[in-house]
């Protein structure tokens, strides 16, 4: 079966962090590494694997009204997968993004 690795980004996230008195408006990158038949199969899991992630659910704070987005940044398949690599996901990089050009455009049409 094909590997395939697969960069995920994560939007208008709103996070509770333990360190902070509110949530925080964060962005996130993520490496999902799965076997799939078809490039599209392993999109739709790695996103699935990333939106039911307990940690993530565990900490993510926004309304129905101000959903966090995923997008799919690279996807290549693999030969082998690399040395050292953690399965199915890597840690999540977490970034400060509260003034991020994306969300201005998206409210700017409102």
């Amino acid at each position: 079966m094909p590997k395939y690795a697969i960069l995920i980004h994560g939007v208008n996230f709103l996070i509770h962090d333990a360190d902070a008195t509110a949530p925080q408006l964060r962005g996130f990158y993520i490496n999902a590494f799965l076997d799939a038949l078809t490039p599209q199969e392993a999109e739709d899991r790695a996103v699935e694997l990333v939106r039911t992630s307990p940690k993530l659910r565990a900490i993510v704070t926004n309304g129905p009204d101000d959903p966090p987005q995923m997008f799919i940044e690279e996807l290549a398949e693999l030969d082998d997968w690399p040395a050292d690599c953690v399965r199915p996901l890597s840690g999540f990089v977490y970034y400060d993004d509260p003034n991020a050009e994306w969300r201005h455009e998206t409210h700017a049409d409102s």
